[in-house]
């Protein structure tokens, strides 16, 4: 296939779906990654598309964070490769908070040791009443459906009166090394759990660096630990922060949001 056909059937696709990414063109067209790179660089300089860390949008076009359910059919193989490099932070016995995120619904999903979990999020509740062992807290309230989790006044009380000796958090955007979310509520129970655990282990893929949500909960120097797919080299040089990147062979890139 020429290079002028390709960039028509990407652009066609681009159009239609409003943002693609490398390993989905790869697989489409039957090329090489180097040769998608090489197309999707041409288009940016052409002006008709913007590159995104492994992939393509419209231009000026922001990205927009997607409701949960269609987040957890995004970038799955990223995600357990971020989940196993998390899972070493379960320990026997641990007292732990499980954030609102595809990514650490990964987690849950591996999880073996017997623990306390704390979570405002639906789908971790249903993935831990099959475990037995864990003594699994779901922090009640008001249902919010685009990201599936509960949180009200009483909540943010409970969480106020914990103390976990693991956090392990998702994110929404980590541009420029601010941690948001898309939602206020979910944010607000952020700023507790941050305060209120001695580690913090943020869950992340690539993408993330070049997203931003409404609200910012803190910034990445509180965190303790971040596990990506690929982090950029200024976050790598935060004080206090210890980077661990997954294996790069298990992205797909096409990861929305947390």
């Amino acid at each position: 296939m020429y290079q002028e056909e390709r960039l028509r059937l990407i652009m066609k696709e681009l159009k239609d779906r409003g943002r693609l990414t490398a390993k989905e063109m790869t697989s489409a067209l039957g090329v090489s990654r180097d040769t998608i790179r090489r197309d999707f660089n041409l288009l940016e300089d052409q002006g008709l598309a913007h590159r995104t860390h492994g992939g393509l949008i419209l231009p000026k076009q922001v990205p927009v964070i997607a409701p949960y359910q269609s987040r957890s059919k995004q970038s799955t193989q990223a995600k357990r490769a971020i989940a196993q490099g998390a899972k070493k932070f379960l320990q026997k016995g641990g007292f732990y908070f499980f954030d609102v995120s595809t990514v650490v619904s990964q987690l849950a999903q591996i999880s073996e040791e017997s623990m306390t979990v704390y979570s405002h999020s639906l789908d971790n509740a249903l993935i831990f009443s099959d475990k037995e062992g864990v003594d699994f807290n779901l922090l009640g309230g008001k249902y919010y459906s685009k990201n599936r989790f509960f949180s009200n006044l009483d909540t943010l009380k409970q969480l106020d009166q914990l103390y976990f000796d693991v956090a392990f958090i998702g994110a929404a955007g980590l541009k420029d090394g601010k941690i948001s979310y898309d939602d206020q509520a979910d944010c607000q129970v952020k700023e507790l759990v941050f305060k209120n655990s001695q580690s913090i282990v943020l869950l992340a893929e690539a993408e993330k660096f070049q997203q931003n949500g409404h609200y910012q909960a803190g910034s990445l120097e509180e965190i303790d630990y971040l596990i990506t797919t690929q982090a950029l080299p200024a976050i790598k040089k935060i004080n206090g922060l210890e980077v661990i990147e997954t294996d790069r062979k298990e992205e797909d890139h096409d990861a929305s949001s947390d």
